[in-house]
């Protein structure tokens, strides 16, 4: 009897979260200030993401181009991120996740005899966030905090800090 209750309760659990699955797709926007960046920027991205219950998983690519040492240096990206979200409560959830940064590195002024860099880098992000489900629709808000490591190799004397806080905000449509 014991154990065909505790099989009734995985099976309703199961059914629960399938139908609690959801797919959705949107835009989103995102304010980022990196740190040894002289301003915030505003970054454009696209998002996927997959609720699975208490569990969701979003894939998310963006445009970033920022100005160092006084404009002297641009880098320029397209992160590419996987975040796993684990939902607190209805509303809140916790996040982690990777990201894959191509940068592209050019340089203007005093610099400008020098040629343009690509870097390739992974990085690690965690945050949380709020989810406001609308029926058909979701409306997203995320608090992420960027570890990048720095910008190497550059052909000026010092290595910047690319880590960064991004905070982002979205409406997502479900599929």
């Amino acid at each position: 009897m014991k154990r065909t209750i505790i099989s009734v309760f995985f099976i309703l659990a199961g059914l629960s979260i399938l139908n609690a699955q959801s797919l959705s797709i949107g835009p989103q926007v995102a304010y980022i200030k990196t740190s040894d960046a002289e301003k915030g920027v505003f970054m454009p991205v696209g998002a996927v993401r997959l609720n699975l219950g208490g569990l969701a998983i979003e894939g998310s690519i963006g445009y970033k181009s920022e100005e160092f040492a006084d404009g002297v240096v641009k880098a320029t990206s397209y992160p590419i991120m996987a975040t796993a979200m684990l939902k607190l409560l209805p509303l809140i959830h916790v996040e982690a996740g990777l990201g894959w940064y191509n940068t592209k590195i050019e340089y203007s002024g005093i610099l400008s005899a020098l040629p343009s860099e690509t870097q390739k880098e992974v990085g690690y992000h965690a945050g949380a966030g709020i989810e406001l489900d609308l029926g058909s629709a979701l409306i997203t808000g995320d608090l992420r905090y960027v570890i990048m490591g720095k910008i190497k190799d550059l052909k000026i004397n010092k290595e910047l800090k690319s880590d960064f806080i991004a905070i982002y905000g979205g409406l997502m449509f479900k599929l």
